[in-house]
């Protein structure tokens, strides 16, 4: 891996063209070790940017939301408020004051608390910036993560936060200041007038509804998150990664596709110096630990018609020790794996995957098959054992084919020592780490990590977007919580006379309970209605995020829709009860 800048003026496609035919005349140069071997050219956004994009888009859109949903919310309130305080604008208005006067101070008190709102959020995300990384997993490479609690709070942030709490706070503060100047003011300066038309009772539902919209897509996204991380966790690796840990050894060698290696020793020694530590069950090294990435290579098979330059077969490559299988915990199908017989000087083999089995030698037994590697005047390698497959580049990648060649055969420059011990890998580390040093003495080794560790982290990318949705639903299901239990207990307030009237004349407490009840969740129903409807639609933009389940799955969204309804059931019951116990006597004086 290479990076350059390009000069101004040059395209993509030009540089593609100019590397791959770079690629080609070095294949040509070193026919044996680079045979079949190009280059290419990739943006370096697209290689840093191209798998969170989607990610951090999501994860905006949730924030967005939920800005939505606590602005609906303060509508809500200025809106109850405005009612309430309808008396005094109308007193004020009876005065000589201008409607356009009485709505700028509407307005205004609209935006003091959006400012207030977004001084909060400062502080928030300041402590935001630090704290986020302690919950990153360890290996946790997305671009947008790195370097996390560095990041300034300068003045762009400042301006951002400005601008958006401005905005927020005039936009859904222009909906209470224009119902406060609208309607009869004198209605509202005589006895008993309410000041709270059933237009505005309707706005305040309508926006509860939308409310429980937002929510419920919020709500959705961070189901099917979930759900595919479920799903994900419980696919097999291929492998048995309980009680085995990993470590890298570097071994250079002039060659390195082809071997010989430097260190041709290496095997044998590392099985006889670590193998005989008490508790080491099995010990094995290879090139490319799976979910740490591959190299592929291509190859003509014997006896088939050659398919020319560029169109030979192709296979994730390794290098593998003795005894890695089952150190790893990869079955083996049939035949044999490596042995320390398969020297430089013997006879060259391969341990292929069932992947590669079934794409390449299918309704054959492929034992005892050869391939030349890299073309038809390549090395040639006989197949000597099929191994279970692996999911080499992730969990969420099906698996590829794949073939193993004996390190003293072929060699790598870095191999990844895999130790299976009988109880607590970390525990035998040090006489792990000593006897290697009695085998490659000059040669450290570095990157020490528990194989159940790897396969956690390989699925990091997808665990800390989940986490992130779960915690914004769990907000706005607490915002949309407390706008319902709002306008619902100002609904009441504002029906207490005939709540209690309706007390007085027989009503039981079960009728009362019946008719706030079901006023409200009308509405609730109408917004998961209609959140069911927006999340059909956004949530595919969560396509590329999920594994093994599609968006607008039924059972997500029945399971998101109900536990939205308990919720708002329970929020419109706490006001609904209250209700229910209102004093006829007491609400017949009310007001």
């Amino acid at each position: 891996l290479c990076i350059a800048r390009m000069r101004p003026g040059v395209t993509i496609a030009q540089a593609r063209a100019e590397m791959a035919s770079i690629g080609t005349a070095l294949s040509r140069q070193y026919p044996k070790e680079l045979a079949n071997m190009s280059a290419t050219v990739e943006p370096m956004a697209d290689v840093e940017m191209g798998g969170v994009r989607t990610m951090m888009v999501t994860l905006f859109a949730a924030v967005g939301f939920i800005l939505l949903i606590a602005c609906v919310n303060v509508a809500n309130l200025l809106l109850a408020r405005g009612a309430v305080r309808q008396k005094e604008f109308a007193l004020r208005r009876a005065l000589g004051a201008g409607g356009i006067r009485i709505a700028r101070q509407v307005l205004t008190e609209s935006v003091l608390l959006a400012l207030l709102g977004g001084a909060l959020g400062l502080a928030l995300a300041a402590w935001s910036a630090t704290a986020l990384p302690s919950l990153l997993p360890a290996d946790f490479q997305m671009l947008p993560m790195r370097g996390l609690d560095t990041l300034p709070l300068d003045r762009r942030v400042f301006a951002f936060a400005l601008l958006v709490s401005c905005l927020t706070g005039i936009l859904f503060g222009l909906i209470p200041a224009l119902h406060t100047i609208r309607g009869d003011f004198t209605q509202s300066l005589k006895e008993g007038g309410r000041g709270a038309g059933t237009g505005r009772n309707r706005l305040r539902h309508a926006l509860v509804a939308s409310e429980v919209a937002l929510a419920l897509v919020v709500l959705c996204g961070a189901g099917l998150m979930i759900a595919s991380l479920s799903r994900l966790l419980g696919v097999d690796p291929g492998f048995n990664p309980k009680n085995v840990i990993t470590m890298e050894l570097s071994l250079p060698q002039e060659i390195i596709y082809n071997g010989p290696p430097d260190h041709p020793q290496f095997c044998r020694a590392m099985d006889e110096h670590v193998g005989a530590i008490p508790g080491v069950i099995a010990i094995g090294a290879v090139a490319h630990l799976p979910m740490m990435g591959n190299a592929g290579r291509g190859f003509q098979i014997e006896g088939r018609p050659d398919p020319g330059p560029g169109n030979e077969p192709g296979a994730f490559y390794s290098v593998a020790c003795p005894n890695y299988f089952r150190a790893l915990g990869i079955p083996l199908r049939e035949g044999r794996e490596f042995t320390q017989q398969d020297s430089l000087g013997a006879a060259n083999v391969i341990v292929i995957s069932q992947a590669m089995a079934h794409k390449y030698w299918p309704n054959e037994d492929p034992i005892g098959r050869a391939i030349h590697l890299g073309g038809s005047s390549g090395t040639r390698l006989t197949v000597v054992g099929v191994a279970g497959d692996i999911h080499q580049t992730g969990l969420d990648n099906e698996a590829r084919p794949q073939f193993f060649r004996p390190y003293p055969q072929a060699g790598w420059p870095v191999m990844s020592v895999v130790v299976r011990t009988a109880g607590a890998p970390a525990s035998y580390l040090p006489a792990i780490k000593k006897a290697l040093a009695e085998v490659e003495p000059e040669r450290p080794v570095s990157g020490v990590a528990l194989m159940h560790d790897i396969v956690e982290d390989s699925v990091g990318s997808r665990r800390f977007p989940a986490m992130l949705l779960v915690g914004f639903s769990a907000l706005a299901l607490a915002l949309a919580a407390v706008g319902i239990v709002g306008v619902v207990s100002y609904s009441v307030a504002q029906r207490t006379r005939e709540i209690g009237i309706r007390i007085a004349l027989g009503a039981r407490k079960a009728d009362v309970l019946k008719l706030i009840l079901s006023g409200s969740m009308a509405w609730v129903l109408i917004g998961i209605a209609l959140g069911i409807v927006a999340s059909l639609g956004l949530t595919r933009l969560l396509g590329t995020l999920l594994y093994g389940i599609q968006p607008g799955n039924p059972l997500v969204l029945g399971t998101v829709a109900l536990i939205l309804a308990a919720v708002a059931l329970l929020a419109s019951y706490i006001p609904a009860r209250r209700a229910a116990k209102v004093d006829p006597m007491v609400a017949l004086r009310y007001e």
